[in-house]
Order: structure tokens, then sequence, then C-alpha cells
């Protein structure tokens, strides 16, 4: 797994290099903002390495909705810091979100799905702390070079671990080769994608449509990977999912280009 990951986040940095250079977009920061987005990147690194683990023991659909857990820990997280000030309907998105989860934990799990659930939950923690220190840090300016800067930290990582464990166990099918291959460029396309569109139509409207990232798990995990959710699951994903929705911000006013690679 630990392979898998390392060379899809190095393809990744290597295509998206070439679209910063085609675009004529500058990724060269200052010193202090790189070593803090080399810092975040760190923490960006484990929520995609527990991700992927999860991913390897529990459902993929299941991960996720519980990965999408981070918008709800995010919101408490700055309630706590005093930077979110109280809305009704920010709690009752917390609210459909942690019963949501709950929901769909609501089924019998072997100690090693526990792990995975443990291993999503502890990503879904980890991708909070990557946005509210971005947030922090980079706030109201494009974002693209600091997200650039987590994800060759991540590539740094991920290659140096492969090497040290030696790790590098590659895909014994066709099938798998075939994947490993062509998923660096569904994840470059993803995050140019969510480039142009944050400079397009701005980061609220952006992240409205990413909504529908953990429904389209759903519903593709089943034809490629041939896995499904109980009902209960189902509903506890459609809380979530509607807590996604109130936890987008009203905004009315232009906004700034900002982006995260994830």
């Amino acid at each position: 797994m630990l392979a898998v990951v390392a060379v899809r986040t190095v393809s990744t940095v290597l295509l998206l290099l070439a679209y910063f250079r085609l675009t004529g977009v500058s990724i060269a920061m200052p010193g202090r903002e790189r070593r803090i987005a080399v810092q975040i990147g760190i923490l960006f690194c484990l929520g995609t390495y527990l991700i992927n683990a999860a991913f390897a023991v529990i459902q993929v659909p299941l991960a996720v909705l519980i990965l999408y857990l981070w918008p709800a820990i995010t919101t408490g997280a700055s309630w706590a810091l005093g930077r979110e000030r109280f809305r009704w309907r920010i709690l009752f998105g917390l609210l459909f979100a942690f019963s949501g989860v709950g929901l769909s934990l609501n089924v019998e799990f072997s100690a090693a799905q526990w792990k995975g659930v443990v291993l999503a939950i502890g990503s879904a923690l980890a991708w909070s702390g990557v946005f509210l220190l971005s947030e922090h840090f980079f706030r109201g300016r494009d974002t693209r070079p600091a997200s650039f800067t987590m994800l060759v930290t991540a590539a740094a990582i991920f290659a140096a671990l492969c090497a040290v464990s030696g790790d590098l166990a590659m895909p014994s099918s066709a099938s798998g080769w075939a994947g490993l291959s062509t998923m660096p460029f569904f994840y470059a396309f993803a995050l140019i994608g969510l480039f142009v569109a944050i400079s397009s139509i701005g980061a609220s409207k952006s992240g409205f449509y990413m909504n529908f990232e953990p429904i389209a798990s759903v519903l593709l995990a089943v034809p490629i990977l041939g896995q499904t959710l109980a009902p209960i699951q189902l509903a506890g994903g459609a809380l979530v999912i509607t807590a996604l929705f109130l936890f987008r911000p009203l905004r009315t006013g232009p906004e700034p280009a900002r982006a995260s690679a994830r």
C-alpha cells in the first residue's frame, strides 16, 4: 500500500509541476511561508496515509463517509478557538454529521474493520488540522503554491519511507497495473479541476459542488469495486451528506482564489 501511495503522490507532483509551468503559475514562496507549508504537509501526509490504510480494511464508501467528518471537526474546533460564531444551522450540521456516522457504524464489524474505522477517523482529524492551519496561515491568498509544497512534502516522505522500509510491492495483475498507471492522472486532473473551478466560480461554490464527492464514492463503489452499504449505513450517509451542505458558508460577495491539495 505504501508503494502505491508513493507512486501516486510523486507522479501527481510531476504532473502538477508540468501544469503550473504550462499555465505560468508561480509556485515560489517566501522562506517562512514555505517552512510553514512543509510542516502542514507532514500532517497532510499523515491524513493521506491513514485514509488509504483504511481503504485496505473497510469499504471505500464507508471510509469516505467517516473522512467527511472533517468539516464537523473543523467547525467544532473553530468554535472552541473563537474563530466561528454560533449558528443554529451549523449546530444542526454537527448533529447530522455525527449521528450519520453513528448510523453508518451500527453494524457488526470484525476487529480488523474497527481498525479501519479508527484509521478513517484519524484521517478526518488530520484533514481538519490541515484546513485549520491553512486557513490560519494562508487566508485570503492564492494557496496553490502552499498546496503544491504540501504535496511535495508528502511525496518526499512517502518515497523515503519506501526506501527505508523496503516496501516496494507493486500490483501483480494487469488490472492492478492499469489502476496504478491511471490513478495519478485522475488525481492530478481532480486537483487541476479544483484549481480552475476556484479561480472561475470562487471557493464557496467550488466547495458546494465538492459535497457530491461522498455521493459519487457510494455510487461508483458498486460497479467498480462491488461494494455496497447496508440500508442503515446509507441512511447514515444521507445524514452526513446533508450536514455537508449545512456547513457551507452563505456568501454573496466575491471571493479570493484559494485551493488546497488533498
